[in-house]
């Protein structure tokens, strides 16, 4: 992921308890964060700390470092935590000197925040490269995403169409290998040279997406 600016550091860490009435953590929530030992907001890119235009849907950035016991995920803490957070977010979990990158894609409005999907990383060793430069906070919030899904965003491909893109192309790629597994099953050569043809062009369609 990106080494980010010392301008941006925060180092705030909460207080597990004062956190749960924070999110409004109810018992499953609780009980679902069983192995975080420690939640650090450490980095707040924001236009005043970045020097970088905010928008409507990416106004700041809050990074966050989560400590955990074991490598579980804690999949309704996280939820219930992005859901409380009027900001994009990027959440690094952290167990056993390997480190698991998170982000919530949303959709921020007045009266809501809709969660579009959720995208993450395999565990891995932390590596850090420079911040791209950017004029724009949405624009590096989108690169973030693409180092998650190693799909870069579109020309002017907002978070929803992203979102489409992404889960058609798992999609698709899932029908190719349903029609593979069908293919490679078929004895008579006429209907497997039939099926072949039909996966090269369920390849051409997704090479398309890809792009």
């Amino acid at each position: 992921m990106f080494r980010f600016s010392e301008k941006t550091q925060v180092n705030i860490q909460f207080k597990m308890l004062e956190l749960f009435r924070t999110i409004k953590a109810d018992k499953v929530v609780k009980a679902d964060a069983g192995n975080v030992t420690k939640v650090t907001l450490s980095n707040v890119l924001s236009p005043d700390r970045t020097n970088m235009e905010s928008s409507d849907n990416v106004k700041e950035i809050y990074v966050f470092d989560i400590e955990l016991n074991s490598n579980k995920i804690p999949e309704k803490f996280i939820e219930a935590l992005n859901k409380s957070i009027n900001f994009q977010t990027l959440l690094t979990l952290k167990y056993n000197e390997k480190v698991k990158y998170i982000i919530a894609v949303k959709i921020i409005d007045d009266e809501k925040i809709e969660i579009l999907r959720t995208f993450e990383s395999d565990w891995q060793e932390e590596e850090l490269e420079d911040m791209p430069s950017s004029v724009k906070l949405e624009n590096i919030y989108k690169q973030m995403i693409a180092k998650l899904t190693l799909y870069p965003f579109r020309i002017d491909e907002d978070f929803k169409q992203y979102v489409d893109r992404m889960s058609a192309i798992k999609k698709q790629k899932s029908e190719i290998e349903k029609q593979t597994k069908i293919m490679n099953a078929e004895k008579q050569p006429n209907i497997k040279m039939k099926l072949n043809d039909e996966i090269k062009q369920m390849k051409k369609e997704l090479q398309e997406l890809e792009v």
